[in-house]
């Protein structure tokens, strides 16, 4: 007896483990450049490399590598970047196998420089630039098509070059891009660390959709009218009812309901689209047009 227990409660804690090991999905896109005047359009790229460090560290998430992402675009003949409308997320979302896609554009970054010089005739030169950074980031759920988070951030530093004839420096500028750029990042990532993506912003549970019906069956394929806007994800399974005789009230004779009889189980296989799916029988051999599925 006291084996039959030990057996049952470590399989308990493997299923537990296994629940709770689940992390979202995310893809992090280039980021967009919308920065005026500034030289430095590689911003974009250097972001998207930012936050997928950030958000990797923090274990929370699985987070698609930028050369398997692109790997995977180019497969898919897709081009996402920048702006993603909530359609093509959908769909994009559908055919990379992410849950979230993380985007947007770099609105400032750049460099303000005033000179002076000082002293009498010993060429002493005093550059003095201020650095800014500034991201505007989005969050969209590939099952809905919403936006489930939002954020902007921004950072600025200065740095002095003194220059005494000609010889002199300070702290190069790539190093103080890097210095407002990445703070900027690792403030929004803890944002988004913060949420609760699988509840929140997550696809609803098959358990609490509204039951559909039926739409079409041909062999052990089935179509049903529930899909991404009843968040409906592959691998979910219904039961099939099959309606019987109409319940009525004997007193008024108002219909209160139909008897229901369990005659099989599906499994989604393929979310077609917000009100579409296609399943596969599990069990069962009488599954019909019109059929309740919950």
């Amino acid at each position: 007896m006291a084996r039959r227990i030990i057996v049952v409660t470590v399989a308990l804690a493997l299923v537990a483990t296994s629940v709770f090991a689940a992390k979202p999905r995310i893809a992090v896109l280039e980021f967009g450049h919308k920065a005026l005047n500034s030289r430095w359009w590689g911003s974009g790229g250097a972001a998207q490399d930012m936050f997928i460090t950030e958000l990797v560290k923090s274990g929370k998430f699985t987070v698609i590598d930028r050369e398997r992402l692109d790997a995977l675009m180019r497969e898919k003949n897709l081009s996402l970047g920048g702006d993603i409308d909530p359609s093509t997320a959908v769909k994009a979302g559908k055919l990379l196998g992410v849950e979230y896609f993380l985007f947007g554009n770099v609105t400032e970054f750049g460099e303000q420089e005033n000179k002076a010089k000082v002293g009498w005739g010993f060429g002493v030169d005093v550059s003095k630039k201020k650095f800014v950074a500034a991201l505007d980031c989005r969050m969209v759920n590939t099952t809905t098509g919403e936006i489930v988070w939002a954020e902007s951030g921004s950072k600025e530093e200065s740095n002095v070059k003194v220059f005494v004839l000609g010889t002199g420096g300070g702290v190069d500028d790539e190093r103080m891009f890097d210095k407002v750029l990445r703070p900027v990042v690792v403030e929004l990532a803890g944002k988004i660390k913060g949420l609760d993506l699988a509840t929140s912003g997550g696809p609803v549970p098959a358990s609490e959709v509204k039951s559909g019906k039926i739409a079409k069956v041909e062999g052990n394929t089935v179509w049903i009218n529930l899909g991404s806007a009843n968040g409906i994800n592959v691998g979910d399974t219904f039961a099939v009812y099959e309606l019987g005789e109409a319940i009525k009230d004997p007193d008024s004779g108002e219909l209160l309901g139909q008897d229901e009889k369990k005659i099989g189980r599906i499994r989604v296989t393929a979310v077609k689209g917000p009100k579409y799916s296609e399943c596969t029988i599990v069990d069962g051999s009488r599954l019909s047009t019109g059929n309740i599925v919950k």
